[in-house]
């Protein structure tokens, strides 16, 4: 059985800071990063790009805008002139918090501080994979004049531990446009990972927009796949032998010798809107538009798990007897098939005419309804859903520093009472800096998998739990002007509901509440930054176990070097406080409660050396360099998930015009 890593004293924080601060540094000046003014027309007219001038190094900017299909009419002007995350190729880590996971990229995660998330209909309830995945909502489409490409690559300790990325848009006659955004994530290195920890993703989504000629008419028809394919090892039960000539991860005794999962998801989706009005008058000024919009949307999602009960997995199922049904293991089988329609109307009035910079709306007043079919194979129990929900939203920006959007959702039908309330208040104080203010109180229905569970179509729980009550309320201010960000978060939940140590769903009867603090520092001195985030959150243990801390550092240096090499080399640090972390449970494929591994103060540094030339980009990096000087100890974010050794990864980047 796995223990708690050691305890870390003073030895450990002094060579920790040591290795950061030791990173060797070439002296240079820091180039200015000024960004041009973004142009671009598209399909809807004629421009071209251009602007203003960085001193040294023309900035990496395009006249690009990207959108989503829910609102086209709100852009956000693309723009990627420095290093500072190209390092940062795990999804996990490019968030202001960082999401635990297995210790292997692409595997399952969750969020190190608290979020909660939006809910709205009927939910089978995995989201493990959910950084990694791409949709028809989700995915950009872009407004541009030349085709765009953007193509990385990067590898770690073995050629078959690689992810591959490609985003592709370009216009084509008659007002098409053509977007595509591939993601696959390969980790199948052996001789550097545990035994049956492979795994492999692919998300892809891609889109056809046709823009009307006369500019009434807008549709979206997109297509995305997403798909995971797993061993799940169960957690590492005991680690090799330190010291062996010939010791590799290979040798740890793992849960499950052979677990298997699959999860495969597919939509098409189709959306329309035709708009009146919204033409420019004499005087320049935008007259009010009123659109009517439809969305199709067809999804087929499949959940699949394996496991041939061996011996060797005898640890796991004598740890979770509530799986073990059958001597011949495990297996189940999870389809659900929907069907989604929705109507909405709305007005709007855009910001301004100019079609040079990105689009923005005056103000937006939009109602519907959508109604979803749902059609659920829980081997071998079949189950329809009816959602039918009501939706509104509006958007009020009355000048340049103030901006509110509020939106709602009241189900009926099925899971009829759901509803949720959002609202989020941008308010810019000029030189003082600027404020956002974030509400969203909601109360939704058990997912599916916390509610009825079958192995061999066996039932293994079936529960009736209370609907959940969630209320979240936050407020962040930033003043750029020194790199500083504060932020407050605070959450209520009534009837949540948790995974315990046996792996069962059971709702927590007092409220829970938790409470969060962070603080963003940037220092800037010369060509060197020291990036600072700390978040302190506090919450009830017993049922959600967080880290009480939750930091990360970077010591940076910026360069150009040969007047047209931008460089940057650092090292990264980040750590949480000593708490006793979930662990991930293959056969539910949830996060649950555990008392196996309590986890100390363990800190893990990165040390990386970017560079661009022009548009395309380079890295490589060394990471978790404590094993260097702590080679027994392992650095956890999941209970018995440990991570792998130090090692070497690179990667590169090349964007592309015409």
């Amino acid at each position: 059985m796995i223990i708690g890593n050691p305890s870390i004293g003073a030895k450990r924080a002094f060579l920790v800071s040591l290795a950061v601060l030791s990173v060797t540094f070439l002296l240079a000046q820091r180039p200015s990063s000024t960004f041009p003014e973004n142009v671009g027309s598209g399909n809807r007219g004629s421009g071209r790009s251009g602007g203003g001038e960085q001193t040294e190094v023309p900035p990496d900017t395009f006249g690009i805008f990207l959108f989503q299909v829910d609102n086209p009419n709100e852009e956000v002007a693309y723009s990627d002139s420095l290093l500072n995350t190209f390092h940062q190729y795990d999804p996990t880590r490019l968030l202001p918090n960082d999401y635990a996971n297995l210790g292997v990229v692409g595997s399952a995660h969750q969020p190190l501080v608290y979020e909660g998330r939006d809910r709205g209909g009927f939910s089978l309830g995995w989201h493990q994979y959910d950084l990694y995945y791409m949709d028809g909502r989700r995915m950009p489409y872009y407004r541009l004049e030349r085709p765009y490409t953007d193509l990385f690559f990067t590898q770690g300790g073995e050629q078959r531990d690689n992810i591959i990325s490609a985003k592709f848009s370009r216009n084509f006659a008659n007002g098409l446009n053509y977007s595509l955004d591939y993601r696959a994530i390969t980790q199948e290195a052996q001789d550097i990972q545990y035994p049956n920890q492979r795994n492999q993703t692919r998300a892809l989504a891609n889109g056809l927009w046709y823009h009307s000629s006369n500019g009434r008419y807008d549709g979206f028809l997109s297509y995305s796949a997403n798909t995971t394919n797993t061993e799940d090892n169960g957690g590492v039960l005991t680690l090799p032998e330190s010291g062996g000539e010939f010791t590799t991860p290979q040798q740890a005794t793992v849960f499950l010798s052979d677990g298997r999962s699959r999860h495969a998801l597919r939509e098409i989706m189709y959306t329309q809107y035709y708009r009146l009005g919204g033409t420019v008058d004499s005087t320049g000024r935008r007259r009010r538009a009123f659109t009517l919009s439809h969305q199709l949307d067809y999804d087929r999602n499949t959940y699949r798990f394996g496991d041939d009960y061996a011996v060797a997995d005898d640890s796991f199922y004598r740890a979770f007897p509530l799986f073990d049904v059958d001597d011949r293991g495990v297996r189940y089988l999870v389809e659900q098939r929907s069907i989604e329609n929705s109507f909405r109307l709305s007005t709007f009035r855009l910001a301004g005419g100019n079609l040079q910079k990105e689009r923005q709306q005056k103000d937006l007043i939009e109602v519907g309804l959508t109604h979803r079919y749902s059609d659920i194979y829980q081997e071998p129990i079949d189950t329809v859903i009816n959602n039918l929900m009501l939706t509104g939203k509006i958007g009020l920006r009355p000048g340049e520093r103030l901006r509110l959007q509020l939106d709602g959702l009241l189900s009926l039908w099925d899971q009829a009472g759901d509803y949720r309330i959002k609202g989020q208040l941008d308010v810019d104080l000029g030189k003082a800096g600027s404020l956002r203010l974030n509400l969203r109180n909601q109360l939704y229905t058990p997912t599916l998998v916390q509610s009825r569970f079958l192995i061999l179509q066996k039932e293994i729980f079936n529960q009736n739990f209370a609907k959940t009550l969630e209320t979240n309320f936050g407020a962040t201010y930033r003043l750029e002007q020194i790199g500083l960000e504060l932020g407050g978060h605070y959450h209520l939940i009534d009837n949540f509901i948790y995974f315990d140590e046996q792996g069962a769903p059971n709702q927590a009867v007092p409220a829970i509440s938790i409470v969060q603090f962070s603080a963003q520092k940037d220092f800037r001195v010369g060509a060197f930054s020291l990036l600072n985030r700390v978040v302190l959150q506090e919450t009830d243990d017993n049922f959600l176990r967080l880290p009480q801390l939750f930091g990360k550092h970077s010591l940076v240096y910026n360069g150009l070097w040969f007047k047209v090499l931008n460089v940057q080399m650092g090292a990264d640090l980040r750590y949480t406080s000593g708490y006793r972390p979930d662990y991930y449970n293959p056969v539910i494929a949830q996060f649950q409660l555990q008392d196996r591994q309590e986890l100390d103060f363990f800190p893990t540094v990165d040390a990386y050396f970017s560079m661009r030339v022009s548009r395309f980009r380079a890295f490589i990096k060394m990471e978790n360099m404590n094993t260097f000087w702590e080679p027994d100890d392992r650095f956890y974010t999941a209970a018995l998930y440990p991570w792998p050794s130090a090692a070497i990864r690179f990667g590169v980047s090349w964007r592309m015009l015409d």
